[in-house]
């Protein structure tokens, strides 16, 4: 088996160390060259791969070594040597062990996180109804944030985008992002409408167990092949941009979030398109980023964005991330979300 392969190789790496450091030990002239300190190589060996109990137990055995030394070289007071050695051993083993738990721990969570990130925004697109989508994600710099984006097939045959922000930061925020993600993907799947999936996301976090105050801002726009308007709702998020003008699709002016109600009441609002080129979704970590004291905001998002709005949507997805990341000051300190759809031509 490979794994007990692997885990009588450390045992025998720990041992073997040991052993290197009792025959240094015998070698040495005098009892007084406290060599036998060295015994905290196998003991962190021993709490890396074993953790806290075979550090532990690594301990006892280099506390029985360095008795065995003792009978074949005597210590000058011999009491007091093994006391201090003994305490040595057995603080080099606490501390190891809680060294190699948090490094685990954060490994567990760097990997949960990516895998995370990945889920809420998938590198590749999907293949839409009459629509070609570019992304832009760029995570926050000084942690996880909670944006989001899903982009997918509705069951009329229209495409539906949908960009998201959960309120606060972390990885708490992240895997509430991952849950009410994963609910707007399932209630894709029966319904287009943007109002009731927002209901209905709405009404899934109300419903989490063990939930606590929980907020997210979304925007969910519905596009159908052919048709001169678009269809729209949001809860407390920014409208849409339209291409090229670059100005705010007229909304309802909601600024409910999803979580604040149980039952929110969201309508949908019809907007043409036949005069653009298509539409930017984006969330507020586009407009939040700062160069010094002064705050990009969404006039100069706009003055980034008018240079590429007749580009295509991956290219203006892709130039955008950087103009925007070119003009801020590092580190960013809120996940950047953009969205670009065009109709697709024909």
């Amino acid at each position: 088996m490979p794994g007990a392969a692997s885990r009588n190789a450390r045992i025998a790496w720990i041992v073997f160390a040991i052993l290197l450091v009792f025959g240094a030990w015998l070698s040495a002239a005098s009892a007084s060259s406290g060599i036998a300190f060295f015994y905290s190589v196998p003991i962190g060996l021993a709490a890396w791969w074993f953790g806290s109990r075979g550090a532990f137990l690594t301990a006892i055995v280099a506390v029985a070594f360095y008795v065995a030394g003792h009978l074949v070289h005597s210590v000058p007071h011999f009491a007091l040597a093994l006391a201090i050695r003994a305490a040595f051993f057995v603080g080099v083993a606490a501390l190891a062990s809680w060294i190699s738990e948090r490094l685990r721990t954060l490994e567990h969570s760097a990997e949960e996180l990516e895998a995370i990130r990945a889920a809420l925004t998938p590198t590749e697109l999907p293949d839409l109804a009459g629509v070609e989508a570019g992304a832009a994600f760029v995570p926050s710099e000084l942690g996880v944030s909670g944006d989001f984006y899903l982009l997918t097939n509705g069951p009329d045959g229209s495409a539906i985008a949908i960009v998201g922000d959960v309120v606060g930061h972390g990885p708490e925020a992240a895997r509430l992002a991952t849950f009410i993600r994963a609910r707007f993907a399932a209630f894709a799947a029966n319904t287009s409408d943007p109002a009731e999936l927002l209901t209905l996301a709405n009404a899934a976090l109300a419903d989490r167990p063990g939930r606590r105050e929980e907020l997210v801002s979304a925007v969910c726009v519905r596009f159908k092949p052919g048709d001169e308007n678009v269809c729209w709702a949001r809860a407390g998020h920014a409208p849409p941009l339209r291409l090229p003008q670059l100005d705010e699709l007229p909304g309802d002016g909601s600024t409910f979030l999803l979580g604040t109600e149980q039952k929110l009441e969201l309508e949908n609002t019809e907007s043409s398109i036949a005069d653009s080129e298509g539409l930017i979704v984006y969330t507020d970590g586009a407009t939040d980023v700062r160069r010094g004291k002064q705050m990009l905001g969404l006039e100069g998002l706009t003055e980034v964005l008018a240079p590429l709005a007749g580009l295509a949507a991956r290219v203006i997805a892709t130039e955008s991330e950087r103009a925007i990341l070119t003009w801020a000051d590092r580190p960013i300190r809120d996940d950047l979300c953009l969205l670009v759809l065009k109709p697709r031509p024909g």
